[in-house]
């Protein structure tokens, strides 16, 4: 992939935490300029972000870059060429509506690796929180709602994110090369 060395890439996590009674019940969802990003994969359990206490973890992960890669690679499987408007929902899996997390305008052109990481905890009981190898959940950040049509509380935040990574040497995702994007750049 050396010809895509240098095409500007934007990778886009989202993390459910908590007892799986929630996790399961809920799903993220994504629009980009409004449309909405079926495509998005999930998994619910991931080896870099191993499980460490009764709940469950639920990780969303799409990668878009600014250049068309021949074939289904999957680091560059998504096309994004500008800036762009991401809309982050939570959503009940047995229907009910969408409740608005976050909106971030990002551009793919600023940075050449950027990082845009949604983090939802269920529940307001932080001792029950067990740390991760990485990607911890900053409850300095969080601010705790409470979901439409239940009594379900969650905590919530989404950062934007500048990789300073080289994915030449690793490829994986190291927090100390996470520099946060201010929410005022560019406005």
């Amino acid at each position: 992939m050396a010809y895509y060395d240098d095409a500007e890439k934007l990778d886009i996590y989202g993390i459910l935490d908590g007892p799986l009674k929630f996790t399961e019940k809920y799903v993220l969802e994504y629009t980009i300029n409004g449309k909405e990003q079926k495509d998005i994969s999930y998994s619910q359990k991931d080896s870099n972000y191993k499980q460490t206490w009764s709940g469950s973890l639920k990780f969303y992960a799409a990668s878009y870059c600014n250049v068309y890669i021949g074939g289904d690679v999957f680091p560059c499987r998504r096309h994004l060429r500008k800036a762009a408007d991401v809309e982050i929902y939570i959503k009940r899996k047995s229907g009910g509506g969408r409740q608005l997390l976050a909106q971030k305008t990002v551009d793919i052109r600023d940075f050449h690796q950027s990082l845009l990481l949604t983090q939802v905890h269920f529940g307001s009981d932080k001792e029950q929180y067990k740390t991760r190898s990485r990607l911890n959940f900053d409850w300095d950040r969080a601010e705790p709602i409470v979901l439409d049509g239940t009594n379900d509380t969650i905590y919530h935040y989404t950062v934007w994110y500048w990789d300073k990574n080289n994915y030449k040497e690793s490829n994986t995702i190291k927090d100390e090369l996470l520099i946060e994007i201010p929410s005022s750049y560019k406005q």
